[in-house]
């Protein structure tokens, strides 16, 4: 549907803002499209009303200009408008359907009765089309809100979760508003896995963040997108993601119930292994049964053999399954909070290779305050190796400060404080007390995280 006279001068007002907006701050228009990310020709002909640009350009222009989103507020009320005049012009449409005095009337039936039978006119039939298409989604768009979900899950543990935050916030608030239009079933399945996933990654940076309630709301929320998707690959990770950040609130009978109900969701789908691993046997680590984390992480290493494996380490928050790494290091969590030291370091071995080597910085650094726990249980402590390795791990998260890395040094400490006297235990100590003390570069022993 056309838009009106007044939405087409609403739209070039905002463009000849942005041109304003830009020349004040000294932008060209080919460095300024540059730094939005689009070509030079569609700011030109935003700026001159000749094309109409999604929301997520006008909130790169407004970072860029630093508007503090007045062109992002402004082109949601002139899309409002033009959604409102969508909808007036549908209705008038059907209102100016021809009645029954003009319907087709059909005569005698194939058994020569008069039913005199009254068909609506064709025209209503049309206008029931025309509501029908009147869609506010097209699939360019959920293409490239899920390409944006899926950069940024791989993005995680790669960035500070600040960063991730600001990133994810606005494009979450876009799918809210889409979300409020008019879908086709597909269609509408996919915006909710979005807005889900999106959820459910705001939530573990929350986490991440040490926002603990408000990680729980996210969660909660992708669980109920997902379920309103009627996804169940979508629903067992939402409730992965659930069970993590009950993980880390200490709250193991919910982590263990959420990872239980996303298995009965997902079944042996592809976070099956996740479910298993990073949601059942630590917590039943944690809840003291030995037996039950045995059947799990035998469980999620059978699983893995039905996936193909893959050189990469897996996202923690992953679409698909889990990889070895991330399969190996969860089991050795469970089996260190088990007191189990000899299958820690086993399982770390090839971990600890692989997160080195995608340069995740959170794996690389609970990875090796697992294994430096580790050390501090053996027959034959090795305090000082022990030390040197959570060094590492505190330094290699120095910008992100992860929660989870932050909770596990504070354990690693209170392990180690029979060697209390040891000079680079009390390092740690003080770097965990002002993580802002430690330097952004790794060791030079360690591979430099890209």
């Amino acid at each position: 549907m056309a838009d009106t006279d007044e939405i087409k001068g609403a739209r070039r007002d905002l463009g000849r803002r942005l041109a304003q907006l830009r020349k004040a701050t000294g932008h060209t228009q080919h460095g300024f499209a540059r730094l939005v990310q689009y070509g030079r020709s569609s700011v030109a002909n935003t700026e001159t009303g000749h094309q109409c640009p999604d929301r997520a350009f006008w909130v790169r222009c407004d970072t860029v200009l630093q508007t503090g989103g007045l062109l992002a507020e402004e082109y949601d009320r002139i899309a409002e408008r033009a959604q409102q005049q969508h909808r007036r012009s549908a209705t008038e449409a059907a209102r100016t359907i021809p009645g029954p005095a003009t319907a087709i009337r059909i005569g005698l039936d194939s058994a020569g009765n008069d039913g005199s039978v009254l068909w609506e006119h064709e025209d209503s039939i049309d206008a029931r089309r025309l509501v029908l298409k009147s869609c506010n989604d097209d699939d360019a768009r959920l293409a490239y809100l899920e390409d944006e979900v899926g950069r940024a899950i791989a993005d995680n543990e790669r960035l500070p979760p600040a960063v991730l935050v600001a990133r994810m916030r606005p494009l979450r608030t876009y799918v809210d508003q889409l979300m409020c239009g008019r879908q086709h079933p597909p269609q509408r399945a996919r915006l909710y896995s979005v807005a889900a996933y999106m959820s459910g990654l705001l939530g573990a940076l929350a986490l991440d963040l040490g926002a603990f309630r408000v990680a729980h709301a996210y969660a909660a929320e992708a669980f109920d997108l997902a379920e309103a998707a009627q996804q169940r690959d979508v629903q067992a990770w939402a409730r992965a993601t659930q069970s993590l950040i009950a993980f880390y609130t200490g709250d193991y009978h919910d982590a263990l119930a959420y990872a239980q109900d996303g298995l009965r969701r997902g079944g042996t789908g592809p976070h099956s292994i996740r479910l298993t691993i990073n949601g059942k046997a630590r917590a039943l680590a944690h809840l003291g049964d030995r037996y039950a984390v045995d059947k799990a992480v035998d469980h999620a290493f059978t699983a893995l053999s039905d996936y193909p494996s893959s050189a990469q380490a897996s996202a923690s928050l992953a679409l698909g399954p889990y990889c070895q790494a991330r399969t190996a290091a969860n089991a050795a969590t469970a089996y260190l909070t088990l007191g189990s030291g000899t299958d820690v370091t086993t399982h770390l071995t090839t971990a600890i290779d692989a997160f080195d080597a995608a340069a995740l910085r959170g794996p690389q650094a609970l990875s090796r305050l697992d294994l430096a726990t580790a050390y501090l249980n053996r027959g034959n402590p090795e305090p000082e190796q022990a030390s040197a390795l959570a060094l590492e791990a505190l330094t290699l998260t120095a910008d992100q400060r992860y929660e989870s890395v932050s909770q596990r040094a504070r354990h690693f400490l209170a392990t180690a404080r029979p060697f209390a006297q040891q000079p680079q235990l009390r390092q740690v100590a003080e770097l965990l007390g002002d993580r802002t003390q430690i330097g952004a570069q790794a060791p030079p022993a360690l591979p430099s995280p890209s």
